[in-house]
């Protein structure tokens, strides 16, 4: 899919145009898709004892560090007030997959998947840093990514 900017300084607000030979179901689930995660998706964070608003676009995933959830973007880790288990209830099934019982990944941060020596996959995400799947969570992975 190709993808293009068109900036001018007449276009007081940003907006996203699909461009195409026919309406088809996949079209429409992109646009629902790029609407959710542009002006209905956020999630609040706190560092330093300050709130701050983080839109799920730049979320790459969702942890937990001792008993706290740390969200995870490339500029900064913010603690946040959900546990996981919410958080996999709320996030776009399209956009976030649960890959163990404390950890929650954006698909589009994953980089690449390899199968390790263990049997479970080692994801490289597009920071640098590597996870591993849980055995539990394996075949969700498997059917929503490989497939």
């Amino acid at each position: 899919m190709l993808v293009q900017f068109n900036i001018k300084e007449t276009f007081k607000n940003p907006f996203i145009s699909i461009n195409a030979d026919q309406n088809t179901p996949q079209l429409k689930q992109l646009a629902v898709s790029i609407e959710n995660l542009t002006n209905h998706s956020h999630i609040k964070g706190y560092v330093n004892g300050r709130q701050t608003i983080i839109p799920l676009y730049a979320v790459i995933g969702f942890h937990t560090e001792g008993k706290s959830v740390v969200c995870q973007t490339i500029e900064e880790s913010y603690k946040i007030k959900n546990r996981i288990y919410e958080l996999n209830r709320f996030l776009p099934d399209d956009a976030f997959i649960q890959i163990s019982s404390s950890e929650i990944l954006n698909i589009s941060s994953i980089k690449r998947l390899s199968l390790t020596k263990n049997g479970i996959y080692q994801i490289d995400l597009i920071t640098g840093n590597s996870t591993y799947t849980s055995r539990r969570f394996m075949k969700k992975l498997r059917r929503e990514l490989l497939q």
